[in-house]
C-alpha cells in the first residue's frame, strides 16, 4: 500500500519538473503577471416539511449557501498561480457559526496538469460530476452513501485531459502519525459539466479514509467511532437532447471491521421550456430513498423549486459485534429559491 502511494507522490512530483515549451503556451506575454479575481456565491433558502422519528415539524434551510473567491495569477513559463477560498453561509441557524470552511487551496497549473494544496474535495467525491440532481437537499447522496468527504491537509493533482481521459489523485496527510495516509484516485472519460461532451464515465477509489460512525455497542451503550474505509465508485451519465440518464455504483469496505456493503443510485431529468423535472432512486445497505422534483428557470442565475424525499433509516452489525447507523429515515417535502452571483 505504502509503495502505491509513494509512486503516486513521485509520479506528481515528477510531473513538475517536466520543462514547459514555447509552442505550448496558451498564455501571451500580455497575460504574464495578470491576475484574474472571481467573487462568487449562491443563496439557497427553502421551506421544509420533515417527518423524523415520529415527528413532524417545519424548518427554514440554507441548502449549503455559499461565497467565495477564486483567481489566478499568470506567471512567466506557461505557469499559473492559482487559488481558491470558499466559506458555507448558514443563514438560519443560530447554533451555528455563520460562516463554516468548504474548499479553501492554493497551487499552480501548467503543460503537466494542476497541482493544489489544502482543503479540497477527494476524488471519489468529484468523480460524481453533477450526477446528484439533488445535492445539498435531503436527498443528497451523502446521506445514505458513504465518501462524500472533504479534507484537510490534502495534496490533489489533475492531469491534462487527453482524448476526453483525464486522471485525479488526492493525497491527505493523516493527523495521526501511527495510521497510514488516505488517499484518493480516478480515471474520468468526458466531461463531468456534461458541456463539452454529452457523455461521462468515472472509476475512483479512496483507500484509508477515516469516517465517523455513531451507534451502540454489543451492550447496548451508544458509541462514536472513526474507521478507515476502503471505498470504489463508478459513475456514468448520459445526455440525449433535453433527456439526461445517470447510472452510479458503490462497494465500501469499513477496513478495520471488515464490513462490506454496495449500493446503487439511478437517475434522470427532462427539460421542458423553463422547468427541469427530476427523479432520482439510491439504495445502500438494505436502505433507500426516493427523491422527486422540479426546477423553474426564472433567469439566468435565479431559480425557484420543488422537490420530495422519501429515506429509509438502517442500522448495520460489524464484524465486530458492534451496530452502526448508516442513515436516516425520514420525509421531506420543500420549496425553495436559489440565487447565484
Amino acid at each position: 500500500m505504502k509503495l502505491i502511494k509513494s509512486c503516486i507522490t513521485m509520479a506528481v512530483c515528477s510531473l513538475l519538473t517536466l520543462p514547459t515549451f514555447a509552442a505550448d503556451d496558451a498564455i501571451s506575454k500580455k497575460q504574464e503577471n495578470k491576475e484574474v479575481i472571481d467573487f462568487y456565491g449562491k443563496l439557497n433558502i427553502s421551506l421544509q416539511a420533515t417527518e423524523e422519528k415520529g415527528e413532524s415539524f417545519n424548518e427554514l434551510k440554507s441548502n449549503a449557501s455559499r461565497v467565495g473567491v477564486k483567481g489566478k495569477y499568470y506567471l512567466d513559463n506557461g505557469l499559473t498561480a492559482i487559488y481558491k477560498l470558499e466559506w458555507q453561509v448558514n443563514v438560519n441557524d443560530d447554533s451555528k457559526d455563520t460562516l463554516t470552511a468548504r474548499n479553501q487551496w492554493v497551487g499552480v497549473k501548467g503543460n503537466f496538469g494542476e497541482l493544489t494544496v489544502g482543503r479540497s474535495d477527494t476524488t471519489l467525491k468529484v468523480s460524481q460530476g453533477k450526477f446528484d440532481l439533488f445535492n445539498d437537499y435531503e436527498g443528497d447522496l451523502k446521506h445514505l452513501f458513504i465518501g462524500e468527504n472533504r479534507v484537510a491537509d490534502s495534496i490533489t493533482y489533475k492531469s491534462p485531459v487527453f482524448k476526453h481521459f483525464q486522471v485525479l489523485t488526492s493525497y491527505i496527510i493523516s493527523d495521526d502519525h501511527e495510521a497510514d495516509d488516505p488517499y484518493s484516485v480516478g480515471v474520468f472519460f468526458g466531461d463531468l459539466n456534461l458541456k463539452k461532451t454529452d457523455f461521462f464515465l468515472s472509476v475512483a477509489h479512496d483507500e484509508n479514509m477515516p469516517v465517523k460512525f455513531k451507534g451502540v455497542d454489543g451492550g447496548g451503550d451508544s458509541i462514536s467511532t472513526t474507521e478507515p474505509l476502503a471505498n470504489t465508485r463508478v459513475t456514468g451519465m448520459y445526455q440525449i437532447g433535453d433527456l439526461r440518464l445517470g447510472a452510479m455504483f458503490v462497494d465500501t469496505e469499513v477496513v478495520t471491521t471488515g464490513k462490506s456493503e454496495t449500493g446503487y443510485a439511478a437517475n434522470l431529468s427532462y427539460k421542458i421550456g423553463k422547468v427541469l423535472t427530476k427523479v432520482e432512486y439510491q439504495e445502500f445497505a438494505g436502505a433507500d430513498a426516493i427523491s422527486i422534483g422540479a426546477d423553474y428557470k426564472l433567469g439566468k442565475k435565479t431559480k425557484v423549486y420543488a422537490w420530495y424525499t422519501d429515506r429509509e433509516g438502517n442500522i448495520v452489525k460489524g464484524n465486530d459485534g458492534n451496530f452502526y447507523k448508516f442513515s436516516d429515515a425520514g420525509k421531506y417535502f420543500a420549496i425553495g429559491m436559489e440565487q447565484k452571483f
